[in-house]
């Protein structure tokens, strides 16, 4: 049998339990993009932990991570066993220096190029990786997607780890998916992986939900029914558009339609995936408000600061009130409890 690039494999391994006779759930960290609004969700992810008791490193709990942009370069950390509050940390100090405040930003993106400095985004990669960054997807056993942008092919690049499969994984170190996921045009210079010129995977897939599903069931065709989620936004998306301001000139849209469409595909991803796995379900995040802190992504001062983390210690504390049973379940070190245990690829075929 042959893949669709050629390669030869000898057939699609099964999900296995570490625990005999546990229907295993397969648990996925989704993290949607948003720049420095991801102060949001990583404040909302460390909300939930407190909340659940949840201390230390993540990736024993959970199978999957999967991000986009900022929620990219989480969830590369957290594959690789960086705590929650370590990424916190990084986004809070590093943010301001990445989108350093310019004066005519729009004027200045529109006509002049890129608006910031990659090496500082390079700096708050290393910080928030935790010494991981030169770390190959192919060598990281826990689950991870990441998307960015092929620009010369026009197609979305999914960058996965060896849990997918070694013949699927890639060969990239987490920093240059991180940085490829980030390259936002008129935000970031674009980055290069092999070569090849790549973009913010939020052009695409700005909400990763569907793309870690399809990855998983391509994996594990049968496992869609064990399949639980938690997926955090970066508060914008559930807004609700005053009808008038649909009628706009081409300037007019100019400002909003990339942050539009951003937002319809993160919505649509959180529907599709709701209907999907149904109560195994669970996207948290702020329906955002008229302030720069939830319509910019780039507006990194001490008022959206305040404002976003309040925001992500407000969800997180609703999340916990209406869905604590799932939250807890999710998050807990011990897989054992419920009959859970971690799903890992069958060791023996593995894909060629």
């Amino acid at each position: 049998m042959n893949t669709d690039d050629g390669a030869a494999t000898l057939r699609v391994p099964k999900a296995r339990s570490t625990t005999a006779g546990s229907a295993a759930p397969l648990r996925v960290l989704s993290l949607t993009g948003g720049g420095y609004r991801g102060l949001f969700t990583a404040q909302a992810l460390v909300g939930l932990c407190k909340a659940a008791r949840r201390r230390g490193a993540l990736h024993v709990s959970i199978d999957v991570f999967a991000g986009t942009s900022i929620g990219g370069l989480m969830s590369c950390a957290l594959a690789v066993g960086v705590i929650p509050h370590r990424v916190l940390d990084a986004i809070d100090a590093h943010g301001p220096r990445v989108f350093e405040a310019k004066r005519f930003a729009t004027v200045r993106r529109t006509f002049f190029g890129t608006l910031y400095d990659g090496d500082n985004l390079a700096k708050a990669i290393d910080e928030c990786l935790g010494g991981h960054a030169s770390t190959r997807l192919k060598d990281i056993e826990h689950g991870l997607v990441v998307p960015a942008i092929d620009w010369v092919g026009g197609r979305v690049e999914i960058y996965l780890s060896a849990y997918f499969g070694k013949s699927r994984a890639s060969n990239a170190t987490l920093k240059e998916v991180c940085l490829a996921t980030s390259a936002a045009p008129t935000y970031f210079d674009p980055s290069y992986v092999n070569g090849a010129p790549m973009l913010d995977g939020g052009l695409a897939a700005n909400n990763p939900d569907t793309l870690a599903l399809m990855e998983i069931v391509r994996r594990f065709p049968a496992i869609l029914p064990r399949v639980e989620m938690l997926s955090i936004g970066t508060a914008g998306a559930e807004k609700v558009r005053a009808p008038k301001r649909a009628n706009r000139s081409g300037i007019g849209w100019a400002p909003d339609l990339a942050i539009f469409m951003m937002d319809v595909q993160e919505r649509t991803a959180a529907a599709q995936s709701k209907r999907l796995l149904v109560d195994r379900y669970l996207r948290v995040n702020h329906p955002g408000a008229p302030s720069k802190a939830f319509q910019q992504m780039d507006a990194a001062n001490d008022d959206t600061r305040k404002h976003l983390m309040q925001a992500g210690r407000d969800v997180a504390a609703a999340a916990y009130k209406t869905s604590g049973a799932f939250i807890e379940r999710f998050l807990s070190a011990d897989r054992r409890k419920g009959g859970s245990a971690a799903v890992t690829p069958d060791p023996s075929p593995r894909l060629r």
